[in-house]
């Protein structure tokens, strides 16, 4: 038969209390009764029942994590992170994918209201996403909500951003720094967060260089690969003249524009230069220069905050993780040296 608590409270002498006490590793416990109990459950071959522990403790050891649907590497490493977390607490990961700003509102009702998870981490890019009406029902069930994207100003909400604005500003810097006047921008969905802040790094830099973005080299992008295939295209197609230089605020559309360029046998970075944004791991195999993004340190921090919530601790409101430039062959870089830039640095290989 399975062991229970109270197989292990005989074994050891010691009462129910001291024994849960161990199990829910409690600070007031010494070390020689801790090892005992540790002992005992060993020989027992015990094993909690995770449904009572929850019930009593009130606590379900699950941090929930809701994200757009899956798109590309950025998500997966940006998961990871919280999934190492989560391990390193013994807490399990439930992971829900939204299919657009209701469904995803509809998966954090659900969580708060059946009470599936202790905190929450929320992928969250668009301004219009999750309702401040939501964000303090959620504050006043206690469960800690940590956005990943964009800071919001709600009590019992965390948030971890990107220097989104430095990185963008260091790598239109750098093409100004090659030379290039005409620098063409493939920008995100106007209402991404990320977009919005990497428009602005894109307006800090040309303004810091004395260079005007000429209004025809702005294009609206999707970040994603079909979007910077369209744009490219696009261009091309009405037979207009290429810029020197292309910034794409994300690696997919940067790497979709490639796609276009080297269809139309233009060379890159001899013909034009080609900047992207994440650091995707295929940025590396197609020597873009890019701006890297701390994708798995993303997921980890949000964690990392969700179990400061969860356990009464205090920590930063809003954490901004830095982002560095990594030129490659793409913008006609070869030289292997770094230069700090202030918000972000850069390195040659």
């Amino acid at each position: 038969m399975r062991a229970t608590l109270h197989d292990v409270c005989r074994r050891t002498g010691l009462s129910t209390a001291t024994v849960s006490r161990v199990l829910n590793d409690s600070p007031l416990v010494n070390p020689q009764t801790r090892a005992q109990v540790q002992k005992a459950i060993q020989a027992l071959g015990y094993h909690p029942n995770h449904a009572a522990r929850t019930l009593s403790r009130r606590r379900t050891d699950t941090l929930a994590a809701v994200f757009p649907e899956i798109a590309g590497g950025f998500y997966t490493e940006v998961l990871r992170g919280i999934d190492e977390i989560a391990a390193e607490h013994n807490f399990h990961l439930m992971t829900a994918f939204a299919h657009g700003q209701h469904d995803e509102e509809q998966l954090v009702q659900a969580a708060l209201r059946e009470h599936r998870a202790d905190a929450l981490v929320v992928l969250n890019l668009d301004d219009s996403s999750l309702s401040m009406d939501l964000l303090r029902r959620a504050a006043k069930q206690n469960v800690p909500i940590v956005l990943i994207g964009r800071p919001v100003a709600a009590r019992g909400v965390s948030s971890v951003t990107m220097d989104n604005i430095g990185g963008a500003a260091a790598a239109m810097r750098h093409l100004f720094e090659h030379g290039f006047q005409e620098v063409g921008v493939i920008t995100g969905p106007r209402s991404n967060y990320d977009a919005q802040q990497r428009w602005l790094g894109c307006q800090r830099a040309a303004r810091e260089a004395g260079v005007a973005l000429a209004r025809e080299l702005v294009w609206p992008g999707t970040f994603t690969e079909d979007g910077g295939r369209y744009v490219m295209k696009r261009w091309l197609d009405e037979r207009r003249r290429l810029p020197e230089a292309i910034f794409a605020c994300n690696d997919a559309m940067a790497t979709g524009a490639l796609d276009v360029l080297v269809e139309r046998g233009i060379r890159v970075p001899e013909d034009v230069a080609l900047v992207g944004f994440d650091d995707i791991d295929a940025a590396k195999h197609l020597r873009l220069t890019t701006v890297h993004v701390p994708m798995r340190a993303l997921g980890r921090a949000a964690a990392e905050s969700a179990m400061r919530g969860i356990h009464g601790g205090k920590g930063p409101r809003t954490h901004t993780l830095p982002t560095n430039l990594v030129t490659r062959r793409s913008c006609g870089c070869g030289v292997a040296r770094e230069i700090n830039t202030g918000e972000a640095s850069w390195k040659r290989s």
